[in-house]
């Protein structure tokens, strides 16, 4: 994988996928920054998220890459107001099943 990392409008447009398949790795992050002081005591962990939003959004380019620029577009145009891109977001999940 690249270095490339997703862009906030990525980031929304994935978020319910992200909350679907990297919860565990979230939870697990966030349990370790409440446990120790230091950020690197939880660095395996960030980085275990990191990764899992990677795969998704190489997952997401390669299954709906159509679908998920119209989406990631329309959120950047509107300033992230995911309200205003519910067409953009249903035809993505058509395209991708949050699962």
């Amino acid at each position: 994988m690249s270095e490339r990392r997703a862009t906030s409008a990525e980031l929304y447009a994935m978020s319910k996928h992200l909350g679907v398949r990297c919860s565990d790795l979230q939870i697990a992050y966030m349990r370790c920054k409440e446990k120790y002081n230091h950020p690197e005591d939880c660095l395996q962990e960030a980085k275990a998220v990191v990764r899992c939003s990677d795969n998704l959004l190489l997952e997401m380019l390669d299954k709906a890459p159509r679908e998920f620029k119209d989406y990631c577009e329309c959120l950047d145009y509107y300033t992230l107001d995911i309200r205003k891109c519910r067409g953009e977001q249903k035809t993505l999940e058509k395209a991708a099943p949050v699962s």
